[in-house]
């Protein structure tokens, strides 16, 4: 067979998989292994730590969250039906379809923003995305006060980083802000 050990190939696989998102990823494990004739569900090559998979309806077609946010909801006890009170989950996308949540303008852009990197996180598995989503979101809850959108965004405090121009991540803080939300938006 092979002189080479599982580690060196599975660092091969990872080192040529890296640049890949993660949808492209998984499209490209599913056909390595029909290739091999080893054809195995993705939902199942995708299954979280505990042998099962996390994974969303969306009209007929399963779309199976990335790691990385199963491993978000493990840490912060957010269900799946909970994310679908907030998200619809369909085709690796996580579209906010609840009321953003806040006292004030204010409050409500903070909330968008945290909403709109857990979207990024649930479809993508990475907690960035850029200021013009986030400011959409601000637009369509009614919470977009040209005036004071940038002053609210400098005043932000610590659950995401970044600038308008180079785009946004939410932080640790951030994150557990998100799944707050889900759980309070859920309860709604």
């Amino acid at each position: 067979m092979t002189t080479k050990k599982t580690t060196e190939i599975v660092g091969e696989i990872v080192e040529l998989l890296t640049p890949l998102e993660s949808a492209e990823r998984a499209r490209v494990i599913q056909a390595s292994l029909t290739l091999l004739g080893d054809a195995l569900p993705i939902s199942q090559s995708r299954a979280g730590a505990d042998g099962g998979s996390i994974a969303a309806d969306g009209g007929g077609e399963t779309s199976v969250l990335p790691p990385r946010a199963q491993a978000w909801m493990r840490q912060n006890g957010v269900s799946l039906e909970g994310l679908r009170q907030v998200f619809q989950l369909e085709n690796g996308s996580a579209e906010v379809i609840g009321d953003v949540p806040g006292k004030n303008k204010k409050e409500k852009t903070y909330s968008a923003y945290v909403l709109t990197g857990l979207s990024k996180l649930l479809s993508a598995g990475s907690p960035a995305f850029d200021d013009k989503t986030a400011r959409a979101l601000c637009e369509s809850s009614g919470c977009y006060d040209q005036a004071n959108h940038s002053v609210h965004l400098k005043e932000r405090g610590n659950e995401f980083t970044g600038t308008k121009e180079k785009g946004w991540s939410l932080t640790a803080p951030g994150l557990k802000r998100a799944a707050v939300l889900v759980k309070e938006m859920a309860k709604s």
